[in-house]
């Protein structure tokens, strides 16, 4: 399985959950089967976004994508975002 994984750090919510639920079309579009959005407990304006994706050429094009570092800048209000594509390697219980 493949995944990618952003951290953002954010500006204010109301402009990164606006933007980021604008890009859902374009990432299920690429091949993104969801995901989920964490925020740091210690660190309200850190969040990490993890997504499924159907291959690793939908992931790497999502991740190295222009529309994608636009929409997290616009986000972020330029302030930093990072962009990893992994693949799991095994499953753990605990």
């Amino acid at each position: 399985m493949v995944h990618v994984i952003v951290q953002h750090k954010i500006g204010t919510w109301e402009q990164f959950d606006t933007i980021f639920r604008d890009d859902a079309e374009r990432r299920k579009r690429l091949g993104s089967m969801g995901g989920k959005l964490f925020r740091s407990m210690d660190d309200p304006q850190s969040l990490f976004s993890v997504f499924e994706w159907a291959d690793a050429k939908g992931a790497r094009e999502f991740a190295e994508g222009l529309e994608t570092h636009e929409a997290m800048e616009w986000a972020t209000s330029g302030i930093w975002s990072k962009v990893c594509v992994v693949e799991e390697v095994y499953g753990v219980e605990a």
